[in-house]
């Protein structure tokens, strides 16, 4: 069977999903399809994981479309990019004939799904990973009432409607396309994303995190590594670090950049924060190494964001094997799977309830099991398996 998959992105360079499409990919190859894999191309000459080389020319192809990156806060020029990137992506499709099609999430879905539909007549598989717009909802950037919003809104609506097949990667996103855009339930199914498992972190002695930030004796540290953001609540975590000023042994490590990167920084200069240190984004292939330094990681949102979005740092914090507090909104279906395996929610907005939780883990008085938690919803092997029958049994 030929499948075409479309990104969003480019094996150009390290996004945050990354693996997750080459390992969807591979996962196709080795179940013995064709690939037509359709990317953007950033550099002169594309780049590919190590892992295609044998499939290169053979049973994968690989359609480049050049792209030029838009500012961040250029939203109109980055929409407008991204929906040319699709047009040409559908062209190419069209001249290829792909049995079926996997599209990854995008802003512009309606756009492929409407051709593939009408013009292609195939079946295409969406994967949802950041429903927008109700992200932008739940973070006080758009409003309901607003016409971006609801245009928005409308056409993402139209691309699962009219998708053979929509899967996402967590039973509350599932529930917000149920219940926010009225698919029907059965239609969405829920594939758990997967961290770096190829990646093992080294000995504390050897971690190259914790050589170059050494921990001092004694020192618990919380650690924070992601996008600085308007989504991410990092807030959240400065404002118990500055409840915990006195705790001399706790400190607080924000590892990542983002659009909020200097309003935090401000706020942390602002409070006297001593006990908070700002780290740039580290390497990717150093992830393990990251997380596996920290005695917590700690995965905030906003509240409502859990209900259009999940961390794809939650795998790895997993893998890592030290504890993990997590900041969403406690009705969530996440904060009840999390809770099943011992692993504390603190709330989006209670700073003395993440305080409470950091200190009950540095006494040793909370026990979790993140390791069943990985192995029974997050590991590699499982959710590309089944992302490939999904693919596979689209009519």
């Amino acid at each position: 069977m030929k499948v075409a998959v479309v990104s969003i992105g480019s094996f150009d360079t390290q996004y945050s999903d990354y693996h997750i499409m080459r390992d969807i990919v591979l996962g196709l190859l080795e179940r013995g399809h064709e690939v037509n894999l359709i990317q953007k191309q950033y550099l002169d000459t594309p780049q590919y994981p190590q892992q295609f080389e044998k499939y290169l020319k053979g049973q994968l192809q690989v359609q480049n479309i050049r792209f030029e990156k838009k500012a961040k806060a250029d939203l109109k020029a980055r929409y407008l990019a991204d929906l040319s990137y699709y047009k040409q992506a559908c062209t190419l499709m069209k001249k290829d004939k792909p049995n079926k099609i996997f599209l990854q999430s995008n802003n512009t879905a309606f756009f492929t799904v409407f051709y593939v539909k009408h013009i292609l007549r195939c079946p295409i598989l969406y994967n949802e990973q950041d429903i927008f717009p109700e992200n932008a909802f739940f973070a006080g950037i758009l409003s309901e009432s607003s016409p971006v919003y609801k245009v928005a809104h409308a056409l993402q609506k139209y691309a699962y409607k009219n998708a053979t097949a929509l899967s996402t990667i967590s039973d509350d996103m599932k529930y917000t396309i149920v219940t926010r855009y009225g698919i029907p339930e059965d239609k969405v199914q829920v594939i758990y994303n997967w961290g770096h498992e190829e990646l093992k972190a080294h000995s504390d002695e050897e971690n190259v995190f914790l050589k170059r930030y050494p921990k001092k004796p004694g020192e618990f540290r919380v650690v924070y590594a992601g996008n600085l953001g308007k989504m991410q609540n990092v807030e959240l975590i400065l404002e118990t670090a500055a409840l915990m000023k006195d705790d001399r042994d706790v400190s607080f490590y924000i590892v990542g950049g983002g659009v909020n990167e200097e309003r935090l920084k401000t706020f942390a200069k602002e409070k006297e924060l001593s006990n908070v240190t700002f780290v740039e984004m580290q390497p990717p292939e150093e992830v393990a190494d990251l997380y596996a330094a920290a005695d917590v990681n700690v995965i905030p949102l906003q509240k409502g964001l859990i209900y259009a979005a999940l961390p794809s740092k939650t795998a790895d914090c997993l893998i890592a094997g030290k504890p993990i507090v997590t900041c969403v909104d406690d009705a969530s279906e996440f904060a009840k799977l999390v809770g099943r395996y011992g692993i504390e929610n603190a709330g989006t907005n209670q700073p003395e309830n993440v305080k409470h939780v950091i200190l009950q883990l540095r006494n040793d008085s909370q026990t979790c099991d993140d390791a069943k938690l990985w192995s029974d919803y997050f590991t590699r092997n499982k959710s590309i398996a089944a992302h490939c029958d999904a693919v596979e049994q689209m009519v």
